[in-house]
């Protein structure tokens, strides 16, 4: 897990970089665009000069006889000229602002990215400490991260791992030998309510004494102390024989109780710990394809935000759109791609949860 975490992290992290240099194209874009002149803006809103002067001798001699009324046109014409003229300079302005704030903009996009490139940068510094320390490594030690990061391969059958983990799985195991050993309890319990014979020899080391004679000894203990002698400084073999009857029998019994209780308990855990796992294992199988299917959502969504935001670059270079749409867009893209990167590591954690669940045996017992 640790590990998928540090994947996903550094997968955010060229992605941040890779939509970074996208948004520096686009700033040169914008500037190039706010650098360049505006051509043509002041001939389509100036009034076509010739058209006008074709219809002011028509209106004069209409009204020769009101006193030279056609006088005034001429400064008609050259006020509607000054009124085009102050049109076409406002909208220059205009432009102009507008592309300076395209510009402010994009930067301001910019730098959060490289805000967020420096927090996942720290991120990533403080998980690879954690992980050199679940290797027993020093926190500085370097860690390699691949630079794409694709979902394992994995295909599995939900009644084959049920079958594995009922017969890999290390907790099951446990328990299963814990209940063997209550059970050979019992049987001890009941056999030492059993009476008990026990045959054996008793061998004794004797060491040789030396003799002492008594002034004062009569015949008798001459003899005797005549046969001590002869016996002197040899070892005692004893044949041995003990019977032993149990009368407190209530106490093995409630031993045995005891240890039936505690393998029935060992059972009912076994259970229980089974059905556990089994739900474990189907929630897992349920994240697992709901990650699958994420991931091809947004490698979908990728593509065709990719394909989107080309084009609606080229339509902001040709000003048919403006720079909202476009850094929406590169804000899908993003978030698309950063989405993918999640479900991928979601994915592969689920896989090594399963593994966990199913388990390994490398060696067979003998």
């Amino acid at each position: 897990t640790q590990w998928f975490t540090l994947c996903r992290l550094q997968q955010k992290l060229i992605n941040n970089r890779e939509n970074r240099e996208l948004l520096t194209r686009l700033e040169d874009l914008a500037i190039r665009k706010f650098s360049s002149p505006v051509n043509g803006s002041g001939s389509s809103y100036s009034v076509p000069t010739s058209t006008t002067q074709s219809s002011t001798p028509n209106m004069g001699s209409s009204d020769m006889s009101m006193g030279g009324s056609a006088n005034p046109q001429p400064a008609s014409v050259t006020s509607d000229s000054n009124m085009s003229s102050m049109g076409a300079t406002g909208d220059n302005m205009s432009g102009a602002s507008s592309g300076m704030s395209d510009v402010l903009r994009i930067r301001l996009e910019i730098a959060e990215l490289d805000n967020d490139i420096e927090s996942l940068l720290s991120e990533i510094k403080a998980e690879k400490a954690g992980f050199n320390a679940l290797l027993n490594r020093s926190a500085d030690s370097e860690i390699s991260l691949p630079y794409s990061f694709e979902q394992i391969p994995f295909l599995f059958d939900t009644a084959s791992a049920m079958a594995r983990i009922a017969d890999q799985n290390p907790m099951l195991e446990m328990i299963n030998e814990e209940g063997l050993a209550y059970k050979a309890k019992a049987q001890m319990d009941k056999k030492m309510s059993y009476p008990m014979v026990g045959i054996g020899l008793q061998y004794t080391l004797i060491n040789k004494s030396k003799p002492t004679a008594s002034p004062a000894m009569t015949e008798p203990d001459m003899d005797s102390n005549e046969m001590s002698n002869s016996m002197n400084g040899k070892d005692m073999i004893m044949p041995m024989l003990s019977v032993s009857i149990p009368i407190y029998r209530s106490k093995y019994k409630a031993q045995q109780r005891e240890s039936s209780f505690r393998q029935q308990e060992s059972q009912e855990k076994y259970i229980n710990t089974l059905h556990t796992l089994e739900a474990e294992l189907y929630k897992t199988t349920h994240l697992l394809d709901d990650a699958s299917r994420k991931i091809a959502l947004y490698k979908k969504q990728s593509e065709l935000a990719q394909t989107t935001y080309n084009l609606i670059v080229q339509e902001f270079i040709s000003g048919k759109s403006d720079l909202t749409n476009v850094i929406q867009v590169q804000r899908q893209l993003l978030d698309y791609q950063l989405k993918s990167a999640e479900a991928t590591a979601d994915y592969n954690t689920m896989v090594a949860s399963i593994h966990k669940l199913i388990s390994f045996k490398d060696i067979e017992p003998q």
